[in-house]
């Protein structure tokens, strides 16, 4: 293990927000640093893609949530997040989560543009596949509806409460035992402690 680990973050991150998760969960000494992606150029010689989260070693980088989430469940001594008996489940419904939040940021980012250059269709196809997830996960809860703490959970919680700071709550009507499920998740101290705020 490095001496030294830096996590570039952004404020808002669903997938930062996950890294921290469980950096804080397996207790992974780190730094830190919050940035402006668009104007993290120093970031470049590291991570070409310019994206966050972005992990930093001694000798070492590591891109992308679920790569870096790997790497901490690697060198903690504590119970693992991704129990093998349970692997690719957790990782298909990990990337469906992921998909979620970028769709939503998606979704957000075609909204800042000016009228005249956003795609109302684009924006309504965007809100469309949003619902679509949530209840895919509503109607699959049963697969992730238990104590055992692993990596799926969290990324499904990350993604319904971005989805809640991006775009819209609304989708609680309809998705009660959904709803019910986040409530009582984000009662977590690590949900608590990460939570998106500008």
């Amino acid at each position: 293990m490095s001496s030294k680990l830096i996590l570039y973050n952004g404020p808002t991150s669903p997938f930062g927000r996950k890294a921290k998760i469980i950096s804080l969960i397996h207790e992974i000494k780190l730094e830190e640093k919050i940035i402006n992606i668009y104007e993290a150029d120093f970031l470049d010689i590291h991570n070409p893609s310019r994206k966050i989260p972005t992990l930093i070693g001694d000798n070492f980088t590591i891109i992308d949530s679920d790569n870096i989430c790997l790497y901490f469940d690697s060198i903690s001594d504590k119970q693992t997040i991704f129990p093998q008996n349970e692997y690719w489940q957790i990782m298909t419904y990990t990337s469906i989560a992921n998909d979620l939040m970028e769709t939503v940021l998606n979704r957000f980012i075609e909204t800042l543009r000016k009228d005249n250059e956003k795609s109302k269709d684009y924006i309504k196809k965007l809100e469309i596949r949003i619902i679509r997830i949530i209840e895919w996960f509503e109607k699959n809860i049963n697969f992730f509806h238990n104590k055992k703490l692993t990596m799926d959970k969290i990324a499904i919680a990350c993604a319904l409460e971005y989805t809640m700071f991006r775009f819209t709550n609304n989708w609680q009507k309809n998705n009660n035992n959904l709803s019910l499920w986040l409530e009582n998740f984000k009662e977590n101290n690590f949900m608590k402690l990460t939570k998106p705020k500008i």
